[in-house]
């Protein structure tokens, strides 16, 4: 009888070392990071829609996290997951799954006291940057980003930067913390610093042996990111515009007019078209005198490597798809206009 009770004390105490040894690993990878030495950032992207399990998935896939469903069994003990926020985030293995839900959720966790978060979106101009960064008070009210004197020399990707432009294009969409009170030229030179890590060397050496400048490719970008409803359907725009650029047919964005009016219309009116602006590329051939906002990495890449196709014509439909149809010949687009923009 001793020995029975003995066994069953055993097999009992077995079972709770078990229990709390579960309970100190689950607790351990939910709140301590996967590798606290690896700072690298990696790009992580949460879709409009996508599902708990699927971030999840996705987490552990980009070497984020140990396992998908700690970070599951984290939000269920929180109570957070459905407040997580669709959008672009800089994450690293570093940061503890608890980190990567406060910034999912817009929170500002790891943010000292004289620091702020500001968000920069792809498509944001510089105007649109240095409002931010005055609401934010990171600068003064009273700074101009076109009227900074910044040594330049350090930065490759700025050589054939035409004289007398500004950074617009260059200033890389991210999320950045940002100490109050400095100077718009430390706030600028962040970002510029951003985009120096982000084109790598691979990217600038295709740029070359494509026989394009950097600030052409980069000015195409913009047009691409303001033109393109989904980032896959990227490289395919950006096929119709070097097609265009090819044999010198003017490139007709209504995003290049809109920037010029500032009307932000789906299709820009009769009188839009008829702005005498070299932005106005209804107007005027060849690519606008420079970038019509700050391109996220994915327009980069597409201007870079765009799709091979023999697509001259595109045009997106204004429902909720959001759908680009693409087409070789006028006939064809005219075709798609008659059928889709109803």
């Amino acid at each position: 009888m001793k020995k029975i009770l003995f066994a069953i004390s055993v097999l009992v105490l077995s079972l709770l070392l078990i229990g709390i040894g579960s309970i100190w690993k689950i607790s351990k990878e939910m709140n301590e990071p996967l590798d606290a030495t690896n700072t690298k950032n990696i790009s992580f992207t949460i879709e409009q829609g996508q599902g708990v399990r699927t971030i999840a998935d996705n987490l552990e896939n980009a070497g984020l996290i140990s396992g998908s469903d700690y970070f599951k069994l984290y939000l269920w003990k929180t109570g957070l997951g459905s407040k997580l926020k669709a959008g672009e985030y800089q994450l690293s293995p570093s940061m503890a799954i608890a980190d990567m839900v406060e910034l999912f959720t817009g929170g500002e966790i790891g943010i000292k006291s004289n620091e702020v978060r500001v968000v920069i979106q792809e498509g944001n101009t510089d105007e649109e940057i240095l409002d931010k960064l005055k609401k934010a008070e990171v600068v003064s009210h009273d700074s101009d980003i076109d009227e900074l004197d910044i040594d330049t020399s350090k930065y490759a990707f700025l050589a054939d930067k035409p004289e007398n432009t500004g950074f617009q294009g260059f200033l890389f969409p991210d999320t950045y913390n940002f100490y109050k009170d400095k100077t718009l030229e430390d706030a600028v030179t962040k970002m510029l610093d951003e985009f120096d890590s982000k084109l790598t060397a691979d990217m600038r050496a295709d740029i070359k042996k494509a026989g394009r400048s950097t600030y052409e490719t980069i000015t195409l970008a913009s047009i691409i990111e303001k033109e393109a409803g989904k980032k896959e359907e990227m490289p395919l725009i950006a096929s119709v515009f070097y097609n265009r650029l090819s044999i010198g047919q003017m490139l007709q964005s209504d995003a290049t007019v809109n920037y010029v009016t500032h009307a932000g219309r789906a299709m820009p009116t009769s009188e839009d078209l008829e702005v005498d602006s070299p932005y106005n590329t209804y107007k005027y051939t060849g690519l606008p005198p420079t970038p019509i906002c700050n391109p996220g990495i994915d327009a980069i890449r597409a201007a870079i490597y765009p799709a091979d196709t023999d697509y001259y014509y595109f045009l997106t439909t204004q429902d909720e798809t959001k759908t680009t149809y693409f087409s070789t010949t006028y006939e064809e687009h005219l075709a798609n206009k008659a059928k889709y923009l109803k």
